[in-house]
Protein backbone atom coordinates (compact mmCIF):
# COMPACT_ATOMS: atom_id res chain seq x y z
CA UNK A 1 0.00 0.00 0.00
CA UNK A 2 1.31 3.46 -0.93
CA UNK A 3 2.32 5.69 1.96
CA UNK A 4 0.07 8.73 2.29
CA UNK A 5 1.17 12.33 2.77
CA UNK A 6 -1.26 15.09 3.73
CA UNK A 7 -0.11 18.47 2.41
CA UNK A 8 -1.54 21.54 4.10
CA UNK A 9 -1.78 24.18 1.38
CA UNK A 10 -2.05 23.87 -2.39
CA UNK A 11 0.42 26.60 -3.24
CA UNK A 12 3.59 26.24 -5.28
CA UNK A 13 5.39 24.30 -2.54
CA UNK A 14 2.47 21.97 -1.95
CA UNK A 15 1.97 21.24 -5.64
CA UNK A 16 5.64 20.53 -6.37
CA UNK A 17 5.92 18.37 -3.25
CA UNK A 18 2.87 16.38 -4.36
CA UNK A 19 4.21 15.89 -7.90
CA UNK A 20 7.59 14.70 -6.62
CA UNK A 21 5.93 12.35 -4.13
CA UNK A 22 3.77 10.85 -6.89
CA UNK A 23 6.92 10.02 -8.86
CA UNK A 24 8.21 8.13 -5.81
CA UNK A 25 5.05 6.07 -5.38
CA UNK A 26 3.55 8.01 -2.48
CA UNK A 27 -0.06 9.21 -2.35
CA UNK A 28 -0.22 12.97 -1.67
CA UNK A 29 -3.46 14.48 -0.37
CA UNK A 30 -3.55 18.28 -0.73
CA UNK A 31 -5.78 20.31 1.60
CA UNK A 32 -6.41 23.73 0.03
CA UNK A 33 -8.43 26.37 1.89
CA UNK A 34 -9.66 28.11 -1.29
CA UNK A 35 -11.80 26.91 -4.18
CA UNK A 36 -8.82 26.79 -6.54
CA UNK A 37 -5.25 25.52 -6.15
CA UNK A 38 -2.10 27.40 -7.08
CA UNK A 39 -1.12 29.86 -4.35
CA UNK A 40 1.22 32.28 -6.13
CA UNK A 41 0.35 30.56 -9.44
CA UNK A 42 -3.37 31.12 -8.87
CA UNK A 43 -5.21 33.27 -11.42
CA UNK A 44 -8.67 34.76 -10.96
CA UNK A 45 -11.18 36.05 -13.49
CA UNK A 46 -12.52 39.58 -13.41
CA UNK A 47 -14.27 41.48 -16.19
CA UNK A 48 -13.61 38.63 -18.61
CA UNK A 49 -9.83 38.61 -18.07
CA UNK A 50 -7.57 36.27 -16.10
CA UNK A 51 -5.30 38.07 -13.64
CA UNK A 52 -2.26 36.57 -11.89
CA UNK A 53 -2.09 36.75 -8.11
CA UNK A 54 1.62 36.25 -7.53
CA UNK A 55 3.94 34.94 -10.25
CA UNK A 56 4.05 37.53 -13.03
CA UNK A 57 7.32 36.58 -14.73
CA UNK A 58 9.72 33.66 -14.55
CA UNK A 59 13.08 32.28 -15.61
CA UNK A 60 14.91 28.97 -15.38
CA UNK A 61 13.43 27.49 -18.56
CA UNK A 62 16.47 28.17 -20.72
CA UNK A 63 18.59 25.21 -21.90
CA UNK A 64 19.90 23.41 -18.78
CA UNK A 65 17.90 25.82 -16.59
CA UNK A 66 16.77 24.40 -13.21
CA UNK A 67 13.03 24.74 -13.90
CA UNK A 68 13.40 23.26 -17.37
CA UNK A 69 15.05 20.20 -15.79
CA UNK A 70 12.40 19.93 -13.09
CA UNK A 71 9.40 20.26 -15.41
CA UNK A 72 11.01 17.80 -17.83
CA UNK A 73 11.40 15.30 -15.00
CA UNK A 74 7.71 15.74 -14.14
CA UNK A 75 6.78 15.30 -17.84
CA UNK A 76 5.12 18.71 -17.78
CA UNK A 77 7.47 20.83 -19.89
CA UNK A 78 5.25 20.66 -22.97
CA UNK A 79 2.33 21.94 -20.87
CA UNK A 80 4.08 25.22 -20.02
CA UNK A 81 3.48 28.17 -22.36
CA UNK A 82 6.03 30.98 -22.22
CA UNK A 83 6.75 34.29 -23.92
CA UNK A 84 10.39 35.37 -23.68
CA UNK A 85 10.88 38.99 -22.69
CA UNK A 86 12.93 41.45 -24.75
CA UNK A 87 16.57 40.31 -24.72
CA UNK A 88 17.79 43.91 -24.99
CA UNK A 89 15.73 44.98 -22.00
CA UNK A 90 13.63 42.45 -20.10
CA UNK A 91 13.53 45.07 -17.36
CA UNK A 92 13.50 48.79 -18.04
CA UNK A 93 14.33 51.08 -15.14
CA UNK A 94 13.30 54.73 -15.04
CA UNK A 95 14.75 56.87 -12.28
CA UNK A 96 13.33 60.36 -12.49
CA UNK A 97 13.79 61.09 -16.19
CA UNK A 98 16.70 58.67 -16.81
CA UNK A 99 16.18 55.20 -18.32
CA UNK A 100 18.31 52.04 -18.29
CA UNK A 101 17.84 48.59 -19.83
CA UNK A 102 18.61 45.22 -18.26
CA UNK A 103 19.55 42.76 -21.00
CA UNK A 104 19.14 38.98 -21.06
CA UNK A 105 22.46 37.11 -20.93
CA UNK A 106 25.59 37.80 -18.92
CA UNK A 107 27.57 39.39 -21.75
CA UNK A 108 24.57 41.39 -22.89
CA UNK A 109 24.09 42.70 -19.35
CA UNK A 110 27.75 43.76 -19.18
CA UNK A 111 27.69 45.32 -22.66
CA UNK A 112 24.58 47.44 -22.06
CA UNK A 113 25.75 48.82 -18.71
CA UNK A 114 29.30 49.38 -19.97
CA UNK A 115 27.84 51.54 -22.73
CA UNK A 116 26.06 53.74 -20.18
CA UNK A 117 28.98 53.72 -17.72
CA UNK A 118 32.16 53.22 -19.81
CA UNK A 119 34.47 54.17 -16.93
CA UNK A 120 32.96 51.30 -14.90
CA UNK A 121 33.25 48.70 -17.66
CA UNK A 122 35.88 46.54 -15.95
CA UNK A 123 34.20 46.91 -12.56
CA UNK A 124 30.87 45.79 -14.01
CA UNK A 125 32.50 42.63 -15.36
CA UNK A 126 34.21 41.93 -12.02
CA UNK A 127 30.93 42.50 -10.18
CA UNK A 128 28.88 40.19 -12.38
CA UNK A 129 31.64 37.53 -12.42
CA UNK A 130 31.66 37.37 -8.62
CA UNK A 131 27.86 37.41 -8.56
CA UNK A 132 27.81 34.37 -10.85
CA UNK A 133 30.53 32.66 -8.81
CA UNK A 134 28.44 33.01 -5.65
CA UNK A 135 25.55 31.30 -7.43
CA UNK A 136 27.81 28.60 -8.88
CA UNK A 137 28.83 27.64 -5.34
CA UNK A 138 25.23 27.07 -4.22
CA UNK A 139 24.59 23.42 -5.18
CA UNK A 140 20.80 23.39 -4.96
CA UNK A 141 20.47 26.47 -7.19
CA UNK A 142 22.27 24.46 -9.88
CA UNK A 143 20.49 21.18 -9.06
CA UNK A 144 23.74 19.65 -7.89
CA UNK A 145 24.11 17.16 -5.01
CA UNK A 146 24.28 18.86 -1.64
CA UNK A 147 26.36 18.15 1.45
CA UNK A 148 26.61 19.32 5.05
CA UNK A 149 29.42 21.69 4.08
CA UNK A 150 28.45 25.37 4.39
CA UNK A 151 28.45 26.62 0.79
CA UNK A 152 27.80 30.25 1.73
CA UNK A 153 31.20 31.92 1.68
CA UNK A 154 32.01 35.06 3.64
CA UNK A 155 31.56 37.12 0.46
CA UNK A 156 28.06 35.66 0.00
CA UNK A 157 26.92 36.72 3.46
CA UNK A 158 27.91 40.38 3.55
CA UNK A 159 25.17 43.02 3.08
CA UNK A 160 24.21 43.48 -0.55
CA UNK A 161 24.88 47.24 -0.47
CA UNK A 162 28.40 46.66 0.81
CA UNK A 163 28.98 44.04 -1.89
CA UNK A 164 27.85 46.28 -4.76
CA UNK A 165 29.90 49.21 -3.46
CA UNK A 166 32.97 46.98 -3.17
CA UNK A 167 33.09 46.58 -6.96
CA UNK A 168 31.22 49.61 -8.32
CA UNK A 169 32.43 53.15 -7.62
CA UNK A 170 29.87 55.25 -9.51
CA UNK A 171 27.16 56.18 -6.98
CA UNK A 172 24.36 56.12 -9.54
CA UNK A 173 25.33 52.69 -10.82
CA UNK A 174 25.56 51.39 -7.25
CA UNK A 175 21.88 52.21 -6.86
CA UNK A 176 20.82 51.04 -10.34
CA UNK A 177 22.25 47.55 -9.78
CA UNK A 178 19.81 47.17 -6.87
CA UNK A 179 16.83 47.86 -9.16
CA UNK A 180 15.28 44.45 -8.50
CA UNK A 181 15.31 44.54 -4.69
CA UNK A 182 11.47 44.65 -4.57
CA UNK A 183 11.62 41.04 -5.83
CA UNK A 184 13.23 39.82 -2.62
CA UNK A 185 12.37 42.39 0.05
CA UNK A 186 15.90 43.75 -0.10
CA UNK A 187 17.53 46.03 2.44
CA UNK A 188 20.82 47.67 1.55
CA UNK A 189 22.35 47.14 5.00
CA UNK A 190 20.72 43.83 6.00
CA UNK A 191 20.05 41.49 3.08
CA UNK A 192 22.88 38.97 2.49
CA UNK A 193 24.24 39.26 -1.02
CA UNK A 194 23.55 35.63 -1.97
CA UNK A 195 19.81 36.43 -2.11
CA UNK A 196 20.48 39.32 -4.50
CA UNK A 197 22.89 37.16 -6.52
CA UNK A 198 20.43 34.31 -7.02
CA UNK A 199 17.54 36.57 -8.06
CA UNK A 200 19.72 38.68 -10.37
CA UNK A 201 21.40 35.77 -12.15
CA UNK A 202 18.14 33.83 -12.38
CA UNK A 203 16.43 36.51 -14.46
CA UNK A 204 19.48 37.62 -16.45
CA UNK A 205 19.70 34.06 -17.78
CA UNK A 206 16.29 34.20 -19.46
CA UNK A 207 13.24 36.12 -18.24
CA UNK A 208 9.80 35.06 -19.57
CA UNK A 209 6.11 35.41 -18.84
CA UNK A 210 3.43 32.74 -18.78
CA UNK A 211 1.14 33.10 -21.80
CA UNK A 212 -2.46 33.33 -20.67
CA UNK A 213 -1.49 33.48 -17.00
CA UNK A 214 0.20 31.19 -14.51
CA UNK A 215 -2.90 29.14 -13.58
CA UNK A 216 -2.25 26.68 -16.40
CA UNK A 217 0.96 25.64 -14.64
CA UNK A 218 -0.89 24.84 -11.42
CA UNK A 219 -3.63 23.05 -13.37
CA UNK A 220 -1.07 20.90 -15.21
CA UNK A 221 0.46 19.83 -11.91
CA UNK A 222 -2.98 19.15 -10.42
CA UNK A 223 -3.88 16.94 -13.39
CA UNK A 224 -0.66 14.98 -12.94
CA UNK A 225 -1.28 14.51 -9.21
CA UNK A 226 -4.80 13.18 -9.70
CA UNK A 227 -3.77 11.00 -12.66
CA UNK A 228 -1.08 9.38 -10.50
CA UNK A 229 -3.46 8.60 -7.65
CA UNK A 230 -3.15 11.69 -5.48
CA UNK A 231 -6.04 13.75 -4.13
CA UNK A 232 -6.82 17.47 -4.01
CA UNK A 233 -9.45 18.69 -1.56
CA UNK A 234 -10.62 22.27 -2.16
CA UNK A 235 -12.28 24.53 0.43
CA UNK A 236 -10.57 22.50 3.16
CA UNK A 237 -8.99 24.88 5.62
CA UNK A 238 -7.09 22.95 8.29
CA UNK A 239 -7.72 24.53 11.70
CA UNK A 240 -6.29 21.95 14.11
CA UNK A 241 -3.44 19.45 14.13
CA UNK A 242 -3.57 16.75 16.80
CA UNK A 243 -0.30 15.32 18.08
CA UNK A 244 0.38 12.32 20.31
CA UNK A 245 3.80 11.06 21.37
CA UNK A 246 5.60 13.43 18.97
CA UNK A 247 3.60 12.29 15.94
CA UNK A 248 0.62 13.83 14.20
CA UNK A 249 -2.40 11.57 14.52
CA UNK A 250 -4.86 13.60 12.43
CA UNK A 251 -5.71 17.03 11.04
CA UNK A 252 -9.12 18.64 11.41
CA UNK A 253 -10.70 20.94 8.83
CA UNK A 254 -12.93 23.94 9.50
CA UNK A 255 -15.99 21.92 8.45
CA UNK A 256 -15.19 19.31 11.10
CA UNK A 257 -13.90 16.60 8.77
CA UNK A 258 -10.82 14.68 9.90
CA UNK A 259 -7.92 13.24 7.88
CA UNK A 260 -5.05 10.89 8.67
CA UNK A 261 -1.83 10.03 6.84
CA UNK A 262 1.63 8.58 7.35
CA UNK A 263 3.35 11.93 6.82
CA UNK A 264 2.32 15.58 6.84
CA UNK A 265 3.79 18.54 4.97
CA UNK A 266 2.96 22.15 5.80
CA UNK A 267 3.06 24.60 2.89
CA UNK A 268 1.75 27.51 4.97
CA UNK A 269 3.73 30.16 6.84
CA UNK A 270 5.49 28.50 9.82
CA UNK A 271 4.16 31.17 12.18
CA UNK A 272 0.58 30.35 11.15
CA UNK A 273 1.32 26.63 11.43
CA UNK A 274 2.19 27.15 15.10
CA UNK A 275 -1.37 28.39 15.68
CA UNK A 276 -2.72 24.99 14.59
CA UNK A 277 -0.67 22.90 17.04
CA UNK A 278 -1.33 22.78 20.79
CA UNK A 279 1.38 24.50 22.82
CA UNK A 280 2.60 21.41 24.67
CA UNK A 281 3.50 19.65 21.41
CA UNK A 282 6.04 22.22 20.22
CA UNK A 283 9.13 23.44 22.08
CA UNK A 284 8.56 26.93 23.44
CA UNK A 285 11.82 28.33 22.02
CA UNK A 286 11.05 26.95 18.54
CA UNK A 287 7.50 28.31 18.58
CA UNK A 288 8.62 31.75 19.77
CA UNK A 289 11.36 31.93 17.14
CA UNK A 290 8.92 31.17 14.31
CA UNK A 291 6.40 33.65 15.69
CA UNK A 292 8.85 36.49 16.29
CA UNK A 293 11.04 36.46 13.19
CA UNK A 294 10.53 39.52 10.99
CA UNK A 295 8.78 39.15 7.66
CA UNK A 296 9.43 40.82 4.33
CA UNK A 297 7.22 43.64 3.08
CA UNK A 298 3.79 43.38 1.55
CA UNK A 299 2.44 45.24 -1.46
CA UNK A 300 -0.53 46.99 -2.99
CA UNK A 301 -1.60 45.68 -6.40
CA UNK A 302 -3.64 47.54 -9.01
CA UNK A 303 -5.26 45.37 -11.69
CA UNK A 304 -6.27 47.04 -14.95
CA UNK A 305 -8.34 45.92 -17.91
CA UNK A 306 -7.61 48.19 -20.87
CA UNK A 307 -9.92 49.47 -23.56
CA UNK A 308 -9.21 47.62 -26.83
CA UNK A 309 -6.27 48.96 -28.87
CA UNK A 310 -5.34 51.68 -26.38
CA UNK A 311 -2.28 50.75 -24.31
CA UNK A 312 0.76 49.02 -25.86
CA UNK A 313 1.86 45.56 -24.79
CA UNK A 314 5.24 45.99 -23.06
CA UNK A 315 7.49 42.96 -23.53
CA UNK A 316 9.44 43.98 -20.44
CA UNK A 317 8.84 44.86 -16.81
CA UNK A 318 8.89 48.59 -16.14
CA UNK A 319 10.44 49.77 -12.87
CA UNK A 320 9.98 53.39 -11.86
CA UNK A 321 11.62 55.24 -8.95
CA UNK A 322 11.15 58.93 -8.12
CA UNK A 323 14.90 59.31 -7.58
CA UNK A 324 18.03 57.26 -6.91
CA UNK A 325 17.60 57.32 -3.14
CA UNK A 326 14.21 55.64 -3.49
CA UNK A 327 15.64 52.48 -5.07
CA UNK A 328 16.50 51.12 -1.63
CA UNK A 329 13.81 53.08 0.20
CA UNK A 330 10.41 52.60 -1.44
CA UNK A 331 9.31 50.96 1.83
CA UNK A 332 10.10 54.17 3.73
CA UNK A 333 7.32 56.26 2.18
CA UNK A 334 4.89 58.73 3.70
CA UNK A 335 1.30 58.21 2.62
CA UNK A 336 1.15 61.84 1.48
CA UNK A 337 3.70 61.17 -1.28
CA UNK A 338 2.95 57.47 -1.90
CA UNK A 339 4.06 55.78 -4.10
CA UNK A 340 7.73 56.60 -4.61
CA UNK A 341 8.06 53.77 -7.12
CA UNK A 342 6.20 51.01 -8.93
CA UNK A 343 6.56 48.01 -11.24
CA UNK A 344 4.25 47.90 -14.27
CA UNK A 345 3.69 44.57 -16.03
CA UNK A 346 1.44 43.84 -19.01
CA UNK A 347 0.39 40.18 -19.20
CA UNK A 348 0.53 38.36 -22.57
CA UNK A 349 -2.54 36.69 -24.05
CA UNK A 350 -2.46 33.59 -26.26
CA UNK A 351 -2.31 35.57 -29.52
CA UNK A 352 -0.66 38.68 -28.15
CA UNK A 353 -0.65 41.59 -30.54
CA UNK A 354 0.53 45.19 -30.39
CA UNK A 355 -1.82 46.23 -27.60
CA UNK A 356 -2.21 44.94 -24.06
CA UNK A 357 -5.49 43.62 -22.70
CA UNK A 358 -4.49 44.05 -19.07
CA UNK A 359 -1.77 45.11 -16.66
CA UNK A 360 -0.71 44.80 -13.05
CA UNK A 361 0.95 47.59 -11.07
CA UNK A 362 2.93 46.50 -8.02
CA UNK A 363 3.83 48.94 -5.23
CA UNK A 364 5.64 48.05 -2.03
CA UNK A 365 3.39 48.75 0.95
CA UNK A 366 3.63 48.28 4.69
CA UNK A 367 1.07 46.06 6.40
CA UNK A 368 0.60 48.67 9.14
CA UNK A 369 -1.26 50.96 6.74
CA UNK A 370 -4.15 48.48 6.73
CA UNK A 371 -3.69 47.02 10.19
CA UNK A 372 -6.86 48.59 11.62
CA UNK A 373 -8.85 46.16 9.44
CA UNK A 374 -6.77 43.04 10.21
CA UNK A 375 -9.67 41.31 11.99
CA UNK A 376 -11.82 41.43 8.84
CA UNK A 377 -11.99 39.12 5.83
CA UNK A 378 -12.31 39.54 2.06
CA UNK A 379 -15.53 41.26 1.02
CA UNK A 380 -16.47 42.14 4.61
CA UNK A 381 -14.07 44.91 5.54
CA UNK A 382 -16.49 47.84 5.46
CA UNK A 383 -16.87 51.18 3.67
CA UNK A 384 -13.94 52.90 5.41
CA UNK A 385 -11.57 50.19 4.15
CA UNK A 386 -12.96 50.35 0.61
CA UNK A 387 -12.66 54.14 0.60
CA UNK A 388 -9.04 54.06 1.78
CA UNK A 389 -8.17 51.31 -0.70
CA UNK A 390 -9.67 53.39 -3.52
CA UNK A 391 -7.61 56.39 -2.39
CA UNK A 392 -4.39 54.35 -2.60
CA UNK A 393 -5.45 52.91 -5.95
CA UNK A 394 -5.98 56.41 -7.37
CA UNK A 395 -2.58 57.58 -6.09
CA UNK A 396 -0.92 54.73 -7.95
CA UNK A 397 -2.85 55.38 -11.17
CA UNK A 398 -1.86 59.06 -10.98
CA UNK A 399 1.81 58.12 -10.57
CA UNK A 400 1.78 55.65 -13.48
CA UNK A 401 0.01 58.26 -15.59
CA UNK A 402 2.90 60.67 -15.00
CA UNK A 403 5.21 58.14 -16.66
CA UNK A 404 2.73 56.84 -19.26
CA UNK A 405 0.41 59.79 -20.07
CA UNK A 406 -2.13 57.58 -21.88
CA UNK A 407 -2.42 55.07 -19.01
CA UNK A 408 -5.48 56.43 -17.21
CA UNK A 409 -7.35 57.20 -20.43
CA UNK A 410 -6.75 53.59 -21.56
CA UNK A 411 -8.40 52.03 -18.49
CA UNK A 412 -11.69 50.24 -19.00
CA UNK A 413 -11.96 48.58 -15.57
CA UNK A 414 -9.76 48.77 -12.49
CA UNK A 415 -9.66 47.12 -9.07
CA UNK A 416 -7.01 46.50 -6.44
CA UNK A 417 -5.68 44.29 -3.66
CA UNK A 418 -4.20 45.40 -0.34
CA UNK A 419 -1.76 43.66 2.03
CA UNK A 420 -4.84 42.13 3.69
CA UNK A 421 -5.91 40.65 0.35
CA UNK A 422 -2.49 39.03 0.01
CA UNK A 423 -2.63 37.80 3.61
CA UNK A 424 -6.01 36.12 3.19
CA UNK A 425 -5.54 34.63 -0.28
CA UNK A 426 -1.98 33.38 0.17
CA UNK A 427 -2.24 32.64 3.91
CA UNK A 428 0.85 34.75 4.40
CA UNK A 429 1.77 36.34 7.72
CA UNK A 430 0.94 40.08 7.57
CA UNK A 431 0.63 39.83 3.79
CA UNK A 432 4.36 39.18 3.49
CA UNK A 433 5.36 38.57 -0.13
CA UNK A 434 8.51 36.55 0.50
CA UNK A 435 8.17 35.13 4.00
CA UNK A 436 10.84 35.60 6.62
CA UNK A 437 13.27 38.44 6.16
CA UNK A 438 16.86 37.31 5.60
CA UNK A 439 19.34 39.39 7.67
CA UNK A 440 23.05 38.76 7.19
CA UNK A 441 23.91 39.03 10.90
CA UNK A 442 21.30 36.45 11.93
CA UNK A 443 21.09 34.38 8.76
CA UNK A 444 21.06 31.03 10.55
CA UNK A 445 18.15 32.10 12.78
CA UNK A 446 16.02 32.54 9.66
CA UNK A 447 17.17 29.21 8.25
CA UNK A 448 14.10 27.05 8.82
CA UNK A 449 14.76 23.34 8.40
CA UNK A 450 12.20 21.11 6.65
CA UNK A 451 12.39 18.51 9.43
CA UNK A 452 10.60 19.33 12.70
CA UNK A 453 10.63 17.84 16.22
CA UNK A 454 7.28 16.24 15.37
CA UNK A 455 8.48 13.04 13.69
CA UNK A 456 6.04 12.94 10.75
CA UNK A 457 5.70 16.70 10.15
CA UNK A 458 7.80 18.44 7.49
CA UNK A 459 7.87 22.01 6.19
CA UNK A 460 8.09 23.36 2.67
CA UNK A 461 7.37 26.65 0.89
CA UNK A 462 9.02 30.04 0.61
CA UNK A 463 10.23 30.17 4.21
CA UNK A 464 12.34 27.06 3.68
CA UNK A 465 15.43 27.98 1.66
CA UNK A 466 14.23 30.67 -0.80
CA UNK A 467 11.01 32.21 -2.13
CA UNK A 468 9.53 32.48 -5.61
CA UNK A 469 9.09 30.29 -8.67
CA UNK A 470 12.67 29.02 -8.27
CA UNK A 471 13.19 28.88 -4.52
CA UNK A 472 9.94 27.14 -3.59
CA UNK A 473 10.30 24.18 -6.03
CA UNK A 474 13.88 23.72 -4.82
CA UNK A 475 12.60 23.69 -1.24
CA UNK A 476 10.08 21.01 -2.24
CA UNK A 477 12.96 18.87 -3.53
CA UNK A 478 14.65 19.08 -0.12
CA UNK A 479 11.43 18.33 1.78
CA UNK A 480 10.48 15.33 -0.35
CA UNK A 481 14.08 14.12 -0.42
CA UNK A 482 14.11 14.00 3.38
CA UNK A 483 10.82 12.07 3.46
CA UNK A 484 12.03 9.44 0.99
CA UNK A 485 15.39 9.26 2.76
CA UNK A 486 17.85 10.66 0.20
CA UNK A 487 17.85 14.21 -1.15
CA UNK A 488 20.75 13.64 -3.55
CA UNK A 489 19.07 10.55 -4.99
CA UNK A 490 16.15 12.80 -5.96
CA UNK A 491 18.41 15.55 -7.34
CA UNK A 492 20.28 13.01 -9.48
CA UNK A 493 17.01 11.58 -10.82
CA UNK A 494 15.89 15.06 -11.86
CA UNK A 495 19.22 15.76 -13.56
CA UNK A 496 19.12 12.45 -15.40
CA UNK A 497 15.38 12.81 -16.11
CA UNK A 498 14.73 9.27 -14.87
Amino acid sequence: MNKTVIIIGGGIGGLFSACLLCKEGYKPIIMEQHGKIGGGLHCFERYGELFESGIHFVSGFEEKGPLRKLFSYLNLLDKIHLKTLDKHGFDIIQIGSEKFNIGIGKENFIRIFSKSFPEESQHIREYIDVLYTICDHIPLFNLQPISDVNYLTEDALIPVGQFINKYIKDEKLQKILAWNNPLYGGNEEQTPVYIHAIITKFYIEGASRFIGGSQHVADAMATMIIHMGGEIHLNKEIVNIEVDNKKITKVIAKDGSEYKADYYISDIHPSLLMDLIHTENIQKAYRERLKQLKNTHSSFLVYVKFKPNHFPYLNHNYYYYNNYDMIWNTINYHLDDFPSGFILMTSPSKNQGKYANKAIVHCIMRYENFQQWENTYIGKRGLAYESFKKEIENKIIDKVNEVFPNFEASIDKVFSGSPLTIRDYLRSKDGSLYGYKKIYETIFQTRILPRTKIENLFLTGQNINLHGILGVPLSAIITVGIIIGDVNYLINKINNNQ
